[in-house]
């Protein structure tokens, strides 16, 4: 990673995604538990990248053994910096956008998305506040793709911090997608795999050769389209 960046991250300040609709993604691997699968961590993140900005890439550094970290602030520090992140893993979020409880943006809750989009109102719309426009349309896209959380683990190597940064995505109600490679041998915690409703929280079972393809097909599947606006 750029020079600049890994200094960033080695003082615990957040990266920003940096361009208007950049979506910000947080990929989990083990680091202490084993390095042993970093080399497809390295493949998760940069294709990972094609979908926004990558808060954690650092996970999948080649130069980052089962030592972890050396940060100047410690396992502190560590923890403090990586939620920070996580919490960030909501994309750019503006003020003036309405958001629902949960502090994502729900257009099934707002109607005061259109004016923000350049959009007319609609009268034909279920909802008499509701916009009229197409979903499919690139302005909408390109605002809901900023509001997309998602969180994505490779779990196949058990990791304590892993599990722990999952349990706290689901409190955070981040959208969760966990990969896991069964011809490890390995089975997977129940605590992972029976936590999956196939909507926010998914599981996917691959083999190696697979994982770009069954990230293409997550994310093409999974953006934000359902709303109550109608063309």
């Amino acid at each position: 990673m750029a020079a600049a960046e890994t200094g960033a991250r080695e003082r615990g300040e957040t990266t920003q995604p940096g361009q208007a609709g950049s979506r910000a993604l947080y990929f989990c691997g083990s680091i202490r538990g084993g390095r042993e699968d970093s080399a497809l961590y390295g493949r998760i993140v940069s294709r990972l990248r094609r979908f926004g900005t990558v808060l954690t890439e650092h996970v999948a550094a080649a130069d980052l053994d089962a030592r972890g970290e050396e940060a100047s602030g410690g396992d502190r520090l560590i923890h403090e910096r990586d939620l920070a992140w996580l919490q960030q893993a909501d994309g750019e979020q503006s003020p003036l956008l309405p958001t629902n409880s949960s502090g994502l943006l729900d257009p099934l809750d707002v109607p005061a998305v259109c004016p923000h989009l350049g959009l007319p109102r609609g009268p034909f719309s279920p909802h008499p506040d509701s916009c009229h426009f197409s979903l499919t349309s690139p302005r909408y896209q390109d605002l809901a793709s900023s509001f997309f959380p998602v969180v994505v683990a490779e779990v196949t190597q058990p990791s304590l911090g892993v599990g722990y940064e999952l349990g706290r995505a689901v409190a955070l109600n981040k959208r969760i997608l966990c990969l896991f490679r069964p011809q490890s041998g390995r089975v997977l915690s129940a605590m992972i795999r029976g936590a999956a409703d196939g909507s926010r929280f998914q599981v996917l079972d691959y083999e190696e050769g697979q994982v770009e393809a069954m990230l293409d097909q997550y994310f093409e599947a999974n953006l934000p389209l359902a709303g109550g606006c109608h063309p």
